[in-house]
Formats: C-alpha cells, sequence, structure tokens
C-alpha cells in the first residue's frame, strides 16, 4: 500500500511541476499556441524539467553506487571532490582571464582541473594502500584543500562577479533550449544503464576485495573503472549547474528504506526515478516560494533533504 500511494505521488508531482513558478499557468494557456503562459510552458519549463529529471536520476544513481563501490553509507557523488575542481577552473578562469560565465574557455579549465583530479584518484585507488577508506579519505581532504582555494579566488573577485560565482556552490538550473534537455536526459540515462549492465560487479565488491575476486571480479579494475566514469559524468554536471547537494546521499537511502531492493539491478532504476522526481520537485519549489525571487535548487534540496536524512536514520534505528 505504501508503495503504491508513493508511485501515485511520484507520477501527480511530475505532472505538477511544470506549473510551479512566479508566472501561474492554467490548462487553457498551454493549449493557446498564441499565449505567453504557452511559450513560459513549453520553451521554458518542460525543457528545465526534463534537464532537472536527467540531474536528478543520474546524481542519485551515482550516489548508490559510490555508496556501494566504497562501502559508506554516508558516500555522496561530490565526496571525492571533483566538483570543486570543477568550480576552482572554473572560477579560476573568470578571475585570471576574466572570461564571462559559461564561456569555453572556463569549461576547459573546469575540465583540466577536474581531469588531474581524476589521475590522482585512479594512481591512488590503483596502489596497494588504496582501499574503499582511504580512497574516501583522499577524497575529502582534496575537497577541503580544492574547496579552500575556490573561497580564495572568490574573495579576490568583485562583489557583483563574486555573487554570480556563488551559484556554483548551491547549485542552480540553466533555461536550455528543449534539444539540449533532451540529450541531457538521454546522457543521464545511458549513463545510468551502464551502470545498471555492470551492477553484479558492484554488489560483488560489497564483499570485499577478496571475496570479490572469487566471484570473478577485479577489484582495481572495476573500482577505478567506477571512478572514471563517475568523475567524467560528475565534471559536465557540475560544468552545467554547479554542487546540487544531497540528491545523490538521500534519494538511495530513502529507496532502500521504502522499496528494499535486494541488489544493486533494483536500486538503480528506483533512484533514478525517484532522484529526477525529487529534483523536480525541489526546482518547482525554488521558482514559486518567494516570487519572482528564485532560491538556488541546491538550498532546496538540502532543506528538503535534510529533514528527509535524519528520518531514514530515525526509521533504520
Amino acid at each position: 500500500m505504501t508503495r503504491t500511494f508513493l508511485w501515485l505521488f511520484l507520477i501527480l508531482t511530475l505532472l505538477m511541476i511544470p506549473f510551479l513558478g512566479a508566472e501561474p499557468l492554467s490548462l487553457s494557456d498551454i493549449r493557446d499556441a498564441s499565449s505567453v503562459g504557452y511559450r513560459i510552458f513549453w520553451e521554458l519549463r518542460i525543457p528545465r524539467l526534463i534537464f532537472a529529471l536527467g540531474l536528478g536520476g543520474v546524481l542519485s544513481v551515482l550516489g548508490s553506487t559510490y555508496q556501494t563501490l566504497l562501502r559508506n553509507p554516508l558516500c555522496e557523488p561530490y565526496i571525492l571532490g571533483v566538483s570543486s575542481a570543477v568550480i576552482l577552473g572554473i572560477i579560476f578562469s573568470e578571475v585570471v582571464f576574466t572570461q564571462p560565465p559559461f564561456s569555453p574557455l572556463n569549461f576547459f579549465w573546469g575540465g583540466a582541473f577536474a581531469f588531474l583530479l581524476i589521475i590522482g584518484l585512479v594512481l591512488f585507488s590503483s596502489s596497494r594502500f588504496g582501499s574503499p577508506e582511504k580512497v574516501v579519505l583522499f577524497g575529502v581532504g582534496s575537497n577541503f584543500i580544492l574547496s579552500s582555494l575556490v573561497f580564495v579566488l572568490m574573495s579576490l573577485q568583485s562583489q557583483s562577479v563574486g555573487g554570480g560565482a556563488m551559484k556554483w556552490l548551491f547549485g542552480f538550473l540553466p533555461w536550455l533550449e528543449l534539444n539540449q534537455a533532451i540529450l541531457f536526459l538521454l546522457f543521464s540515462a545511458f549513463v545510468s544503464l551502464v551502470t545498471l549492465f555492470n551492477s553484479r560487479a558492484l554488489d560483488s565488491m560489497t564483499l570485499g576485495d577478496s571475496v570479490a575476486r572469487t566471484l570473478g571480479t577485479s577489484p582495481g579494475l572495476t573500482r577505478n573503472g567506477f571512478l572514471v566514469l563517475s568523475s567524467i559524468v560528475l565534471a559536465i554536471t557540475v560544468s552545467f549547474s554547479g554542487t546540487v547537494g544531497f540528491v545523490g546521499l538521500v534519494v538511495p537511502h530513502f529507496c532502500r528504506l521504502i522499496f528494499r531492493p535486494t541488489n544493486s539491478r533494483q536500486l538503480i532504476p528506483l533512484c533514478f526515478v525517484t532522484g529526477a522526481v525529487f529534483l523536480g520537485l525541489a526546482d518547482g519549489l525554488s521558482r514559486s516560494l518567494v516570487p519572482p525571487f528564485e532560491f538556488p535548487v541546491g538550498i532546496i534540496t538540502t532543506l528538503l533533504g535534510g529533514p528527509l536524512f535524519l528520518g531514514v536514520l530515525w526509521r533504520r534505528k
């Protein structure tokens, strides 16, 4: 009964999200091609909803992957510092080369910083000291250092530019064209399918490296492969929307508690759907709570995800 109610809630929420915003819309508006409401609905809100579904879905899948791969229930996609590396590269380009937001040079430097961190993670995890716990600690340490450098660069910026840089830290959803949003959703679905097809190897890693070898899985190759894949995906998502917190941490725990999946093959699709709707709802609320002001979507996901996470911990005892 609870699961049926939850699925109905997710479907109704998905249908309601495009109607949330500073400009109220009616069903007659979205059918009248000559109205302003029609353009707002089909040219602005639907593409943004599609992008939010892809972003929320892939962040949730990456969160569940990290928690399984590194055997740590507190892992989330940003824990290894890739997001901080991308943001550092973008703000570095804005400060040093005075580039405007979303310029190709910004994304080049963001990708370069992320690539260097990925190489460091792979080399570290390939060494004989690369246990899952030390990989996490390496990522946490890198995150602290890179975040400190981000705030140093932000302190050098003018007030006007610094205000724009803050959105990368709190997360935001850009206004994309429909074809761009659909392309990102397909990309997110492809990444999730790749993870789903390798779910057996992922589950074997939870039993320890020695047991995984007896089951035919190469722990080093599996861990490095997922680290590289997830880091590349995170570099792309952060370049679009900054760091959207709590989605990858809360949604996997929520799905495990409500749906009781027995393996990653069941958990990954549940995470994708639930995370997609969760971020879509958070985006709708960010636009409609105090119109016409729009909150950074990362603040809304944290406000929603924080109490939800505490409730999950309370239920698990």
